[in-house]
């Protein structure tokens, strides 16, 4: 089943687990100028807590970043969102948001214009990792000014949107990748993925995902960490009419502590091509517990 407008808005929360959460994310990557961009926000009720922020990297390397960690309840609901001086605010659901910051000197206004129906992930995956679960391929266009660097941005990106009790600390691991192949010669989108495998306490592996043709319900993949921690390098065959896509690190991972376990998400933009001479560019996240 797909999203409904409803599905945009705060969930109902459905458990008194401390690690209910609800969360926004939304990453880009404009190609021409070598920059990538993620932001999250996520709403924790049982705790009382608020929590938002934004990277950037430039040229390969994490250049810049915004957090907020706030208390209390949320102010308004998901349609627009402030937390400090970060808002997203959706013009229209299941389509545009519109992603704002204004702390200073740094200002950004990006748009996020879905080129792909949001998927629903529904029940196959764990609910360690979320209850619910959908994505959306995006065209993203805007204004960037932080970390001293001011662009016109115009480039593709993903957005998610995830809720329930999540509990990091419960999973071994977990791998979300996202990719979007471009023509050489035009820069136009051709294909655009999101893969996703989570492996849980007991050993079981569960896996899912998206491209524009439709949902994946399995895919093979190899990872190389090369001792990092990070992946490095990665081999996806996506079956069907996508087939097969490799990526190779295209920037310094950041590592991302959620909260105050030894849970550690690293977070590292990629480059992708196919054996058809497709490139692009994505990001690779892998999360990891001790």
């Amino acid at each position: 089943m797909r999203p409904t407008d409803a599905d945009e808005a705060l969930h109902e929360v459905a458990s008194d687990s401390p690690h209910w959460s609800d969360s926004l994310y939304f990453n880009a990557w404009d190609v021409a100028t070598g920059t990538f961009l993620m932001t999250r926000m996520a709403v924790r009720p049982n705790e009382g807590v608020r929590t938002a922020g934004m990277l950037a990297w430039f040229d390969g390397a994490p250049a810049w970043g915004y957090g907020r960690d706030l208390e209390g309840p949320p102010t308004s609901n998901w349609d627009v969102m402030r937390m400090g001086d970060l808002t997203y605010r959706m013009e229209q659901a299941l389509q545009r948001w519109v992603v704002q910051l204004h702390d200073g000197d740094d200002l950004v206004h990006l748009t996020f214009e879905g080129v792909t129906p949001c998927v629903d992930y529904g029940d196959d995956i764990p609910r360690a990792w979320a209850w619910g679960h959908y994505e959306q391929t995006c065209r993203v266009t805007g204004d960037l000014r932080v970390g001293g660097r001011s662009l016109a941005f115009d480039g593709w990106g993903q957005r998610d949107h995830s809720w329930g009790a999540r509990d990091w600390a419960g999973l071994r691991e977990w791998h979300w990748v996202t990719g979007f192949l471009l023509d050489p010669a035009t820069g136009a989108l051709v294909r655009s993925f999101n893969a996703f495998e989570a492996t849980e306490a007991d050993g079981t592996v569960s896996q899912r995902g998206m491209t524009a043709e439709g949902t994946l319900l399995s895919f093979t993949r190899e990872t190389d960490l090369a001792g990092t921690g990070a992946a490095q390098s990665c081999e996806l065959d996506l079956g069907g009419s996508f087939g097969r896509v490799s990526g190779v690190a295209a920037a310094t991972a950041v590592p991302v502590k959620p909260h105050a376990g030894g849970t550690v998400v690293h977070e590292v933009p990629m480059r992708f091509r196919t054996p058809d001479g497709l490139e692009g560019f994505g990001v690779y996240e892998l999360l990891t517990n001790p």
